[in-house]
């Protein structure tokens, strides 16, 4: 079919529903010649006829009849769409929504969320605390405007843009310390160690390092969190594997920290975002906070 003006067909959509071209008329402020003339200029595009014409009435053919119901549901997918654009935007209005991974959630997102209000008294901000394959659905579906955390590999439907770089670090309990400036991995085989279970992004990184350096490390205790690992550590429990993003402003004085001695034991940290999507306002202002933030106590 060539292309059709939508001025046409939102006409024929008139006329149908009241089977009349002079109630088209009235509804869409035109003349009854004006909507006739349309409708004509409709069908001579399209090849067919849409209507029988009676004095009294005009009647859908049954081609007409096809285009009529094909274009409703069409329209009606348009609008349902325009509705949940309408939510979105309702919803959007002073008001951010964002995820950020545990990781930073729970050591520096406390401090910029506190600078960000006094910026912004009226501004509302809902975080929703998750790992970043999670992330990405919450993404897609518009649920959040971004995502603070590492970079996801293959990201194609979204953009990351890196703010710092965040090395895996050892913290190790002060009676295990042996004033290393560095830990080597084949070194904590020697030590019960502490890690993050194997649905974080941490875990996969530490074991294909390990992995590709034919390494085997005695896995202790798994936890979920960064600050459960720093914290049985610093009871003594073993050496805690974290990212370095994870640790906060005061560390517990019963650990030393120590990077690993690997070039490839680090990762980025920054935004992720649904290619094409307009940011607001406010969230805008909030992804310049975190860059200033991130990127000052790095």
């Amino acid at each position: 079919m060539p292309s059709v003006n939508l001025k046409l067909l939102q006409t024929f959509l008139l006329a149908a529903e009241s089977g009349s071209f002079r109630k088209a008329a009235e509804e869409s402020n035109r003349s009854p010649s004006a909507v006739s003339m349309q409708i004509k200029d409709l069908e001579e595009q399209i090849g067919i006829s849409l209507f029988t014409r009676t004095p009294q009435r005009v009647n859908l053919t049954n081609e007409g009849q096809v285009l009529f119901e094909e274009i409703g549901r069409a329209m009606g997918d348009v609008q349902a769409s325009l509705d949940r654009l309408t939510e979105l935007a309702a919803r959007r209005k002073g008001k951010i929504q964002i995820a950020c991974a545990p990781t930073l959630a729970s050591s520096r997102l406390g401090d910029i969320l506190a600078t960000f209000k006094l910026r912004y008294p009226r501004s509302v901000v809902e975080v929703q605390e998750t790992p970043p394959q999670a992330a990405l659905i919450l993404l897609q579906q518009q649920e959040v405007e971004f995502y603070i955390g590492p970079e996801v590999p293959n990201l194609n439907e979204f953009q990351f843009e890196s703010i710092i770089d965040d090395p895996l670090v050892a913290c190790i309990p002060e009676e295990l310390f042996n004033g290393e400036k560095a830990v080597r991995l084949e070194d904590l085989g020697q030590f019960p160690l502490i890690m993050l279970n194997r649905k974080t992004a941490v875990r996969a990184l530490v074991d294909r390092l390990t992995r590709e350096a034919g390494i085997e490390l005695k896995v202790q205790y798994e936890v979920e969190s960064a600050q459960t690992a720093v914290a049985l550590a610093s009871s003594g429990l073993g050496i805690s594997i974290v990212p370095s993003i994870a640790l906060g402003a005061k560390i517990d004085r019963r650990i030393r920290v120590a990077p690993l001695d690997n070039p490839n034991a680090h990762r980025a940290v920054g935004i992720i975002t649904a290619r094409g999507y307009v940011q607001q306002r406010y969230a805008e202002q909030l992804i310049a906070l975190i860059r200033t933030n991130l990127r000052g106590e790095g």
